[in-house]
Formats: C-alpha cells, structure tokens, sequence
C-alpha cells in the first residue's frame, strides 16, 4: 500500500491484466525499436504493477528497471501547481494575485497588468514558447542550458517576458508561464522552487529517490533520440537553423547504436519549475496514489476538487485544462493527467483515472514523437478498454457545403509556435461527399478523412487517422450555420481566412 496502509475501493487487477499489460508493453519494445521503457499500475492506493523493458544504457545492456530514475519533464509543473495551491489553502497567495505586483523587478512587455497567477496555472497568461520575439526564431535556447547553474529569474529574462495576448484569451503551453509561478512560490516560502518541492511534496509523500536538482544521476537511465524526420527539417527551413531545437541534445556525431537510437546529450532545463524533477515509477506510484486521494497531505480536497475541475474549456466536447492536470476522456474513461518531454532522450506520461481508481505511469528513454502513440497502448491495456469504433453517420449537406476552405491560428508569433510546428495551416476539402483535412505538415500532411461523429451534433468529426484514439475536431458555426473555425482536441484553434491560397 502507497498511503501508509489505508485502502480505497479500486478496479481489481488480475493475472490475465498483468500479462495484457506484459504482452502490450513487449509487442511495443518490438515494433518500434525502443531503448527501454517503465511502466507502472497503481489501482487504489497498491502499485499492482511495475516492470522495466528493453534497456535503460543500450551500449552497456543495463536493463531497464521501475527503480531507475526518468526525467519526468512537466509533470514538473503539476507538482509545482500543488504548492502553489497549497500557498492558497494557507491564505499565502490567491489565483486572482497579479502576477507584475509578485514579480515587480521583471519587465514586462505587452498586456500584462491583467496577468493572474491563474493565467499561470492554466496556460492562458498570453505568454508564449519564446520570452520576447527576438528569441522567437531559436525559442528553447532559453529553456534549456549547457549548465546547471539557475541565474535569478531577472537574469534569465534580461530583456523581460512578452504578453503577446490578453490574459485570458488564447491558450497556449507556457514553460516560461511556469517558470514565473516557480519564481512566485519561491519567494513566498522563502527558499528555492527544489527545497519547496522536496517539503511539500516529495518528504510528505516518502518520495525519497526523487528531487528536482536536475542533474546527471548514476542511476538515471540514458536517454536516445531519433534522427530529424520530414517535418522537422521543414521547420529548419522556416527557422534557418542545422538542427532543430528539440535536437540541440543531439551529439555533434550523430549517430545510432543500434541502426535506431541515437545516444544524447545531457542538456538541463534553465528553469526548474517548468521540468527540473528526476523521479522512479516507485517514487512516482505514491504521487499518483496521492492524486488519487484527492492531493491528500498536500492541499485540501476542495483544493484538488478545483484543480481538476475545467478551469479553461473552450469546448466541452473536448480536451480541458485544469489548474495544470489536463482533462481528457481516454478509452471512456474520465481522467486527468499530464505528460514529460526532455530534449536528449525522455519522455513521460501519468495519466489518473479516478472513476476506475487506477493510474497509469510511462517512463521511457527516448525523446520521439511516437511516445503519444506508445502511452496510449499502454493506458488501453491497463483499462482493459476496447479498440475506439469509427463512427458511421451522415454528412449534414450545410457542413458539407460550408466547411471547405483554408485554416490558421489567431495572431501571435510566440503563442503559436507549437501549433505552426506540429501543424501548420489545414484545409479541408469537399471530395466525393466527403470532407478530408489535410495540415501542411505532420501526420495529416497527406489528409485525413472527417468521420461525422454524431447524428445530432453536426459540427464534431472524428479524424480516421488509424490511431487508437482518433483526434476529434469540432466545426464552429455561425448564426448561419457557416463554418468559421476549427477547434483541435489538444485546445488548438484556427480560424477561417478566406484570402488564403489553398494547396491542394
């Protein structure tokens, strides 16, 4: 038991589990040629399943172990939201403090005299992948660093934060959002973001292999990564740059170990607060055990109750936000949760099912964007859920007729960093009475078909992508029932521009 030994009701976990969960896990070492991977079950307050995969050093065959240490990445950010709340419960701090007037020695650049901490917690705060547009063009060479050292937060923005949109208005993931609440909770308990983390946090829960140092560790697995695939020297050109960011741990001679994996290199995350946190599965069960009972000894569970409740959700259809857990129905099954990516060679998921009292932890060694597909087989045999149906339902001519045209993000340079990456513009076109969407880069580059995803919702679409979980989009209309905009089930939002030239 996880919680000193009291015990919730939970979903029972058997043998047949145990070795779906094996089975899956293997068949994915296999077919995708992974380093190594952890993976651990906790079902009410008992880690019911822990085993390591594959290799945590390919070149020294040192076997992956749940007992090894991961680079969480931004589940960071999850644990630095629960001091931050638990400064509330205390009456330390509120959601609606100004940000400006807790950090009155950082410049600030654009609309920031409404900043709140919330805009913080909930990635609203118009800050984007990049401090201020002169690091727009290279924006992780802020977020990562060749040294541990963390200058003080006025010296790692020298030249201030831009709020390139209202507070409050567009959602956009903000490391550098986080890196300001880290800074915030600091300087109200009066000691760095990684003491305030070990005492509320890590010494409560008996969390002993974990910190938030952010340093090379002799049982820290080795992290791989892949070569830059298509899109990602498409970005290159846009940026002008050798390699792209998320590659700037690539070695200068890079080349794979094994036909596959290419060994990285160590590079630190500048801000703590935004991804600083080694941890175990072990370590990692008892906060996922301590989620499950709603943030016990750390914040009151009405605090918790709000936290993971949508504090941002722009469609109800679709994916929400939090106070930092991310909200999300996967395999039918409500929870809440967040992911881990660290450029060099880790990513990580924790995924938090309450109605089924399970939670699902994913430590690998590898920094690739097939991670999403890999969690998501794993969190599929954990809930024993069934492969998502395709909807069959009919096309509402209206949709049909209006839907066509060509879609971009709301302005903003930093705020759509991420979604210009990963996707681009989309179009979606009218064939044979189908619509299809295609993106001008990433997995849809080549288009995808739009299932119509009920009969009586004629906007929400599901995506035939082959995926385990198609993505779901939802077609806003007007007053007469024009389509105007896209919203994406990862609270992307693009916007009809009918002066835009389509492609295909």
């Amino acid at each position: 038991s996880l919680n000193g030994g009291a015990r919730m009701p939970r979903k029972p976990i058997g043998e047949s589990d145990v070795e779906r969960i094996m089975s899956t896990v293997s068949d994915l070492v296999d077919e995708y040629h992974l380093p190594g991977i952890s993976v651990g079950v906790v079902s009410g307050q008992d880690l019911v399943f822990a085993e390591g995969f594959g290799f945590a050093d390919i070149e020294s065959r040192r076997p992956q172990d749940p007992a090894l240490r991961q680079r969480i990445g931004s589940i960071t950010k999850t644990m630095v939201g629960l001091c931050a709340m638990a400064l509330m419960d205390e009456g330390k701090l509120s959601l609606d403090d100004l940000v400006v007037e807790q950090l009155p020695d950082l410049t600030f650049h654009g609309p920031a005299g409404t900043l709140a901490v919330r805009h913080l917690l909930t990635h609203t705060g118009g800050i984007g992948e990049a401090p201020t547009m002169d690091d727009v063009t290279d924006p992780f060479a802020v977020l990562w660093s060749d040294t541990a050292d963390v200058p003080p937060v006025g010296s790692a923005y020298p030249d201030g934060i831009l709020i390139e949109t209202a507070p409050g208005t567009k959602w956009a993931y903000a490391n550098h959002g986080f890196a300001l609440l880290g800074e915030i909770v600091a300087r109200i308990e009066g000691k760095p973001i990684e003491g305030v983390l070990h005492n509320r946090v890590f010494g409560p829960l008996g969390m002993t292999d974990t910190d938030c140092l952010d340093l090379p560790h002799e049982r820290l697995t080795t992290g791989y990564q892949r070569p830059p695939g298509h899109d990602e020297l498409d970005v290159l050109e846009l940026l002008g740059k050798d390699l792209p960011a998320t590659y700037q741990a690539m070695p200068k001679d890079p080349k794979p170990v094994d036909g596959y994996n290419i060994r990285g290199r160590y590079v630190y995350v500048r801000p703590r607060a935004a991804g600083g946190v080694q941890s175990t599965i072990f370590d990692m069960a008892r906060y996922a055990a301590a989620l499950l009972r709603k943030g016990e000894g750390i914040v009151r569970s009405s605090t918790f109750d709000a936290m993971t409740a949508p504090q941002y959700r722009p469609d109800d259809r679709l994916m929400s936000v939090g106070l930092t857990f991310f909200r999300q129905r996967r395999f039918g099954s409500e929870g809440f949760g967040h992911g881990g990516g660290i450029a060099g060679g880790w990513n990580t998921h924790l995924g938090v099912f309450p109605d089924e009292q399970l939670a699902v932890l994913v430590h690998m060694n590898l920094s690739d964007g097939l991670f999403s597909r890999v969690a998501g087989r794993i969190v599929q045999a954990a809930l024993d859920a069934p492969d998502t149906a395709l909807p069959a339902h009919g096309l509402a001519p209206a949709v049909l007729e209006s839907a066509p045209g060509v879609f971009q993000p709301a302005p903003g340079h930093l705020t759509n960093f991420r979604t210009v990456r990963a996707t681009g513009r989309v179009q979606i076109t009218a064939e044979g009475g189908e619509l299809f969407l295609r993106s001008r880069r990433g997995a849809w580059r080549e288009g995808v078909r739009m299932l119509p995803a009920s009969d009586a919702d004629p906007g929400l679409f599901m995506l035939d992508t082959g995926d385990l979980e198609p993505p779901q989009v939802v077609l806003v209309r007007d007053e007469r029932e024009e389509v105007t905009s896209i919203r994406f089930d990862r609270l992307v939002h693009l916007f009809r521009n009918d002066s835009l030239e389509p492609w295909v």
